[in-house]
């Protein structure tokens, strides 16, 4: 049986315009989505000169929905008049601070859990410098770090972003 789900608006969120995605999709067994238009979030990889690649990831603060310090993108939901990628920019915007210029998106992966009510987007997007983001972070999240793969497995990652990595660092080599 498919579960049913509800729109819980937040209290003050527009119906349109900025933050009108701001609010819940509930479902009847339990589970929980933030962004009323679904959820976007922005993966940068950097590649230095000596070819090593670099994933930025930030660490999710106690203070956001099924934060528990674990790494993943920053995102968040998107606005009525959004498309994902501009969601992405904006989320990525107001809790890491500008995206390098010369930012290049690769591919946009999609994960589909309530087909045609609920999607999360993650944009892939190759940077040509590095960034450090320890001074523009958002109360969203407790750190900012570049990850090269091999160091990916020796953190948390929020489950998640672990789950559709394999996938996202394929989207990068094509």
């Amino acid at each position: 049986m498919e579960a049913g789900y509800e729109f819980q608006r937040r209290e003050g969120a527009p119906e349109a315009g900025p933050g009108s995605g701001d609010g819940w999709v509930r479902t009847t067994d339990g589970r929980s989505y933030w962004g009323l238009f679904g959820a976007a979030g922005m993966l940068l990889r950097h590649v230095d000169e000596t070819g090593v690649a670099r994933y930025l990831l930030a660490q999710r603060s106690t203070r956001v929905h099924r934060g528990h310090g674990e790494w993943a993108v920053p995102g968040g939901a998107i606005d009525s008049h959004e498309t994902p990628v501009e969601a992405a920019l904006r989320e990525f915007d107001e809790e890491m601070g500008p995206i390098p210029t010369g930012w290049t998106v690769r591919g946009i992966h999609k994960v589909d859990p309530l087909p045609g009510v609920w999607s999360y987007y993650t944009c892939c997007a190759d940077v040509s410098e590095r960034l450090d983001y320890d001074d523009t972070l958002s109360w969203e999240s407790d750190a900012a770090r570049w990850f090269t793969e091999s160091e990916l497995s020796e953190v948390e990652l929020f489950a998640p972003f672990a789950n559709v990595f394999p996938t996202l660092r394929a989207i990068f080599e094509n």
